[in-house]
């Protein structure tokens, strides 16, 4: 070091010693490498805590315990200079406001949970044709107008309910009032924290008969009292307490187009996308039927804004599979055909085809973006599993036209980054087997459940001879699998430790992960109507429990109220002596809006971490960064948080990402985090002061490591000490900002 270093560090450790009773840092003699992590790739310091005893005032003993709980300084107080990152005796000091672990009344952890299988907790009161995690403690379900046990009464008038709010802390649904029919409409969270949905259906009667069908009601009737939900926008601010509803109606909650089967893309603003669909339904789309264009929402002068795509994919086109990329493009896929569409010139950019089979309704295969991590660099790399190699360019919205049920379905998964100069589909894994309205939900360890869905035939139901019921679909799947994206090729779907459920889950099923790492899984009607013959329409809610459910949780000290795009990294401290801090994960992850097998607005990011670690208390201080500065990685609005320990998550709590409104989002510089550190607390020495010890000539040692005295007169030694010493002073200097 230079000689101005090096008096600068003599100058801090000559002040300190005129401290009485306080501590000094003694670092290894090395720099301590660790095994490599996914935010940082720098050394681990490790830092040896020991009592400097030095003329000690009389009240102090000569003779001190071990000092685990030391409060430690690289400098006096007197030099207004911060403590270590990882002083146990002050807390972080947090410049957002913290939320302190779960609060009472929140949804807990259940008790003798089946891990690896199925239990079925509750009832949904109407059937869960789409599904979102509100809250925490409360999901809300929404299904098609139709003749379900749960009734509402609006106006004086009983008629079946479609919508409900389910308590996870009781499992119990209770009615809510909707009045268009949300027949297969779109949804997303928006960023005030809303939800929304989007499109739906024609105003129906019994057996699913449209109200204006002259023939098949030429009263006229409505006995379900329900009006078209084709332009229809639906919005609620979600809650625990019953005290919110679904708004509808107006001018500002009606769209330019009828839209049923209409895709939902968040946007960097907090606003959304509408994607297509057709007008009144059937089994696919046709010319006559669709509706080849967008619209933004809440909406903009534009209008519906025609996109070529979605003729040029007729019939197959309902529900097309979309994702917002880090680069602020929007990947679309349908039928075989992918493009990345431009919103800001509105420009179509043809990628190469998807290979061995259709993904999109009603092939329905599973699909979603893999986790965003600093491991690879926050790229956006999208998964597709199963469908079906289906021919459907003579269906109609009439019907299949031929025995769809006799077609396998597809096992086939490929992989696409669709922002790499020039993306190619890549083939995966394979299935475990074929499976069409398969639905892949992410776990917080970065994994992900694939569950429901059928091995034979499509999704949608038809009056037709061959049809079980009315059921496109047939031999329901029980077994899940979860697929790991990090293993090997090879390895990456696994069945170990899994059980099967005894519920079907086929055409209008839902799935979404909850705040305690299970996976809630609802819904199931492939008919037109409520009914009770094989396969029928299901209010049996369960839940899917990981195999490491039942293992000790992680207790995390406080969240984040909110994550900001870029800004001050933030703290969360747990204790654990087992946890390997290098093992160590935070994880935001929006669950989306579930149906038909997908999870509109699906997410998952892995924050930047580095970490103090108290290895005597087990004390590990995780520093974190906020998001990604780009709002195009992660869009705004309502989200879940979890600490991640050895595979092992905490229970999540609701985080807000961005400023809570919905429009431009502020973004601030990327903080860089501070090297990791861990300290080793080591035992006091015994017998005589160091003060008493200047003619000696052996050095004492206490638990292997040599007492201050002995070091400082040895010149190799003082030289490791006073190098790992500076750069740590430095490097707290140099990190002021997230103390």
């Amino acid at each position: 070091m230079s000689a101005d270093e090096s008096n600068l560090c003599k100058r801090s450790v000559e002040e300190y010693h005129k401290h009485l009773g306080r501590s000094f840092l003694f670092l290894s003699s090395s720099v301590q490498p660790r095994p490599p992590h996914k935010s940082l790739h720098s050394p681990t310091l490790t830092v040896h805590l020991r009592p400097f005893v030095h003329s000690y005032p009389r009240h102090y003993p000569r003779q001190l315990d071990p000092l685990p709980n030391i409060h430690t300084y690289l400098f006096p107080p007197s030099c207004s200079s911060p403590p270590l990152p990882c002083s146990r005796r002050r807390r972080p000091r947090h410049r957002q406001a913290m939320r302190r672990g779960p609060s009472s009344g929140d949804i807990g952890f259940d008790d003798n949970a089946p891990a690896g299988g199925f239990r079925v907790v509750g009832d949904s009161g109407v059937s869960a044709q789409m599904m979102f995690l509100g809250t925490k403690n409360t999901v809300f379900i929404l299904d098609k107008t139709e003749n379900n046990k749960m009734t509402m009464t609006t106006n004086g008038i009983t008629h079946p309910a479609w919508g409900t709010s389910y308590d996870l802390r009781t499992n119990q649904a209770t009615a809510m009032q909707v009045t268009s029919n949300s027949f297969c409409a779109g949804g997303f969270s928006l960023g005030d924290g809303s939800y929304g949905t989007w499109g739906g259906n024609q105003p129906v009667t019994y057996n699913g008969q449209a109200v204006n069908d002259k023939v098949a009601n030429p009263s006229g009737a409505n006995p379900y009292n329900n009006a078209d939900g084709g332009r229809a926008v639906r919005v609620i601010t979600p809650c625990d307490d019953g005290n919110c509803g679904w708004q509808e109606g107006g001018d500002s909650l009606t769209m330019a187009k009828k839209r049923w089967y209409p895709t939902i893309e968040g946007l960097a603003e907090g606003n959304v996308m509408v994607i297509g669909g057709d007008e009144n339904g059937g089994y696919v789309s046709t010319f006559a039927q669709n509706t080849p264009s967008w619209e933004y929402w809440p909406k903009q002068e534009s209008g519906a804004i025609h996109m070529d795509f979605l003729n040029d994919t007729v019939p197959v086109n309902l529900f097309p599979l979309t994702w917002l990329l880090p680069s602020g493009k929007v990947f679309l896929q349908a039928a075989y055909r992918t493009i990345l569409y431009d919103i800001a010139t509105r420009t179509e950019h043809n990628l190469v085809d998807m290979p061995y089979a259709q993904r999109v309704y009603p092939a329905s295969g599973a699909a979603v973006m893999l986790p965003l991590t600093p491991a690879n660099g926050y790229a956006a790399e999208l998964l597709f599993c199963g469908g079906s190699n289906i021919d459907l360019k003579n269906s109609s919205d009439g019907g299949a036209g031929f025995d769809v049920t006799k077609v396998p379905a597809d096992n086939t998964c490929v992989r696409i980054r669709p922002d790499d100069a020039s993306p190619v589909y890549t083939d995966d894994d394979n299935l475990p087997e074929g499976r069409c309205m398969g639905q892949l939900v992410y776990l917080p360890d970065g994994k992900m459940w694939m569950g429901n869905g059928v091995a034979m035939g499509t999704a949608g139901y038809g009056n037709n001879n061959f049809s079980i019921g009315q059921s496109y679909g047939q031999e329901p799947l029980y077994m899940p699998a979860v697929y790991d994206p990090s293993a090997p090729a090879g390895q990456r779907f696994s069945r170990k430790g899994l059980s099967a459920s005894n519920e079907e889950r086929m055409y209008h099923s839902t799935a979404i992960l909850l705040a305690d790492g299970s996976v809630l899984i609802s819904g199931s009607n492939p008919n037109a109507d409520v009914t009770d013959v094989k396969w029928g329409t299901k209010y049996s809610v369960e839940k899917w429990y990981p195999t490491w459910y039942n293992q000790k949780r992680p207790q995390p000290s406080a969240f984040p109220k909110s994550l900001s795009y870029g800004g001050d990294s933030w703290k969360v401290s747990f204790t654990d002596k087992k946890a390997d801090p290098s093992k160590v994960k935070v994880v935001v992850i929006r669950t989306g809006f579930s149906t038909h097998a997908m999870n509109m607005g699906q997410r998952y990011l892995e924050l930047e971490t580095s970490f103090s670690h108290d290895m005597a208390t087990g004390e590990i201080t995780m520093i974190v960064s906020q998001m990604p500065p780009n709002p195009n990685v992660f869009q705004p609005g309502a989200a879940m948080i979890f600490l991640v320990v050895d595979g092992v998550p905490s229970m999540g709590e609701m985080i807000m990402i961005g400023n809570g409104k919905i429009g431009t989002q502020p973004i601030a510089a990327k903080t860089t985090l501070p090297q990791p550190i861990a300290i080793a607390a080591v035992a006091a020495p015994t017998g005589p002061s160091v003060g008493n010890k200047a003619n000696s000539t052996e050095p004492e040692t206490t638990g292997g490591v040599p007492d201050i005295g002995s070091v400082a007169k040895k010149p190799s030694s003082a030289s490791s000490v006073v190098t790992p010493l500076l750069t740590l002073v430095m490097g707290v200097m140099s990190s002021l900002v997230w103390m």
